[in-house]
């Protein structure tokens, strides 16, 4: 499968039958964001745009890491800056490795930097907070509140090349907040975690359950498809399901109901769901 979507495609890496492989003909400038991995075993997503790289959270090991860059071309860069969700170990594993490495500024919530999970602070911590704005290179990000159980989690919407990326995940509800910022974006990933009727039957106890959908646990398929309702615009070119539960969820049942939420309000995005095990790449044609 081949897609013909000027100004988008999706490098060919190793991964799952869900990606398609290179448009033909696609010439730089671009923007380039790199899904590394998603799930409860490691969250990482690299954007990259001329020689500037972000990262946003750090879920693997360094080396782990620097592999899944390798893989898709981005290995060479050094790491101007990493941004932080929260401080659940799937999302800060590599932090103080990374810091060290590259000494580049890493940014997170004082309730983050706060956290026990952290361990001793980089050199390089950076205080962010809800509604800041700041550039890393050329690259400026916006954050802004998540709903998660654990202290002042955040979501981030970083713009490029005249292009929009916002990313949500590990958030038990889309707040208005959320909302505001992530609206006219070009690339959205956005958390669909699981599938209610599975979590419902399937083996986690019942508390865990109550964690899960509570307001400050993970978005459901049907939620995310809520926000892409929500989230819609003429921009919007390409959408990502993130942090898919391999107990909970499976990745064509996700992404089945993404598309057809998609279909269903007229939006012309193409739908896709990051892998925790395989990078999944997208790249935007840069507006210059």
């Amino acid at each position: 499968m081949t897609l013909s979507v000027p100004g988008r495609r999706l490098l060919s890496v190793p991964t799952n039958s869900l990606i398609a492989p290179t448009l033909p003909g696609f010439e730089p400038p671009s923007v380039r964001v790199a899904f590394l991995g998603s799930g409860s075993s490691g969250n990482c997503t690299a954007v990259a745009f001329g020689e500037t790289l972000v990262l946003l959270d750090c879920g693997f090991s360094a080396r782990e890491t620097k592999r899944r860059l390798e893989v898709v071309g981005l290995g060479a860069l050094p790491v101007a800056g990493l941004l932080l969700t929260h401080d659940h170990g799937d999302h800060v594993a590599g932090l103080r490795v990374l810091a060290k490495r590259h000494g580049m500024p890493v940014y997170a919530s004082a309730g983050t930097w706060r956290s026990r999970r952290i361990g001793e602070h980089p050199e390089s911590a950076c205080v962010t907070s809800a509604e800041d704005r700041f550039a890393i290179g050329g690259i400026a990000v916006r954050s802004f509140r998540a709903s998660h159980d654990t202290a002042e989690p955040l979501g981030y919407v970083l713009e490029v090349g005249g292009r929009r990326i916002g990313v949500c995940t590990d958030s038990g509800q889309l707040t208005e907040e959320a909302a505001e910022a992530l609206r006219g974006c070009d690339l959205l990933g956005i958390e669909a975690n699981h599938d209610l009727e599975m979590l419902q039957r399937g083996p986690y106890p019942a508390f865990l359950k109550r964690r899960i959908l509570s307001a400050r646990g993970h978005l459901s398929n049907g939620q995310a498809c809520a926000a892409i309702e929500q989230l819609a615009c003429d921009r919007l070119t390409t959408v990502v399901g993130l942090h898919l539960s391999r107990t909970n969820n499976a990745p064509e049942l996700a992404r089945r109901a993404l598309v057809a939420r998609a279909a269903g309000i007229g939006l012309g995005a193409d739908v896709f769901v990051a892998s925790q095990f395989e990078p999944l790449v997208c790249e935007l044609s840069a507006r210059v």
